[in-house]
């Protein structure tokens, strides 16, 4: 089931996204089961939580860089990338999917075993395939119960909405989603 940018369904609520059942990766952890800021995680070194993401354009020159010399552009760009995938655990993602998913830039649904509530946040970490580009985020549960396009048995349907993710990992998203819709046959064809 696809539905279009910036509808306006029943419920009032409004997409801004394309959305695409799809199955992916999915690791989920609740935000109180994740470490604190600053805090070792199970014995990884304290150098590496000294790699952050800035904002590249707080970097003098570094627009300059972007315009006179795109190559070097796209390889800083590419090594972010490479950084951002270590960062995630450095763990490897999962040759296969393990949920079936509603997916779109700004959120997902999908069924779990795990009991969450309405308005909790939780971490999340997205495998896609056949790419297995990781995207991880924190999102809002903003109902439970009710979103049958998922179901699976007994398991509790989620539907989430995406909190604090990096534009790189929304526009990763965003590909995604399209790429299965053009792939998806009209009917007719």
């Amino acid at each position: 089931m696809v539905e279009s940018s910036s509808k306006t369904l029943l419920h009032g609520e409004r997409r801004d996204f394309e959305r695409v059942q799809d199955a992916v990766g999915l690791q989920v952890q609740r935000l109180h089961e994740l470490p604190a800021a600053g805090e070792i995680q199970g014995g990884v070194s304290k150098d590496r939580n000294k790699v952050r993401r800035a904002n590249k354009y707080d970097i003098e020159g570094y627009a300059d860089v972007k315009r006179d010399y795109p190559a070097v552009a796209g390889y800083v760009e590419e090594l972010e990338e490479r950084i951002r995938q270590l960062l995630l655990d450095g763990a490897i993602p999962s040759e296969s999917p393990t949920h079936k998913v509603s997916l779109s830039a700004s959120g997902l649904a999908f069924a779990d075993d795990v009991l969450m509530y309405p308005g909790e946040q939780v971490g999340l970490t997205i495998t896609l395939f056949p790419s297995l580009k990781r995207v991880a985020c924190d999102a809002r549960v903003v109902s439970a119960g009710d979103a049958p396009e998922i179901s699976n048995g007994e398991k509790h349907t989620y539907r989430l909405n995406f909190v604090r993710i990096t534009d790189a990992d929304k526009e990763v998203l965003n590909l995604h989603v399209r790429a299965l819709l053009k792939s998806i046959p009209i009917d007719g064809e």
